[in-house]
């Protein structure tokens, strides 16, 4: 399965029926403190979150499940922070000074493989 993210929208294209893709629901917020909590079959499995005091994102991969979480701002060039190629628990950071009293986007994503990706709605988040 192949999944194509356009302006915060999931599509996916040419699904495998031998796979069934998981359930995958997000909850987020923006703010000066942006999280956004990533469910798989209905188990809380990771959050991405932005701290404006410290300039933070980061990445949080809660379970041993083969998934990856992926965490985006909106800055130039845009921020990452990612837990692909690590065994869970495991939680990545992405620090960096930005411009103060800015607003951003914001985005998690979910991945396992090659074969499964899927992101969230983009939220605002403040410097």
């Amino acid at each position: 399965m192949t999944t194509a993210v356009l302006a915060g929208a999931a599509v996916t294209i040419g699904a495998n029926s031998a796979s069934a893709a998981p359930n995958v629901r997000f909850m987020g917020q923006g703010g000066t403190y942006g999280a956004i909590t990533i469910f798989i079959d209905g188990q809380a499995a990771g959050v991405v979150d932005w701290k404006a005091d410290g300039d933070m994102l980061r990445a949080v991969d809660r379970g041993s499940d083969g998934y990856y979480i992926d965490g985006f701002l909106g800055t130039s060039p845009v921020r990452k922070a990612s837990t692909k190629g690590h065994s869970a628990p495991h939680t990545d950071k992405a620090p960096g000074n930005v411009p103060e009293n800015k607003t951003y986007t914001f985005w998690a994503c979910v991945g396992k493989g090659t074969s499964f990706y899927t992101c969230s709605d983009i939220y605002k988040v403040k410097s």
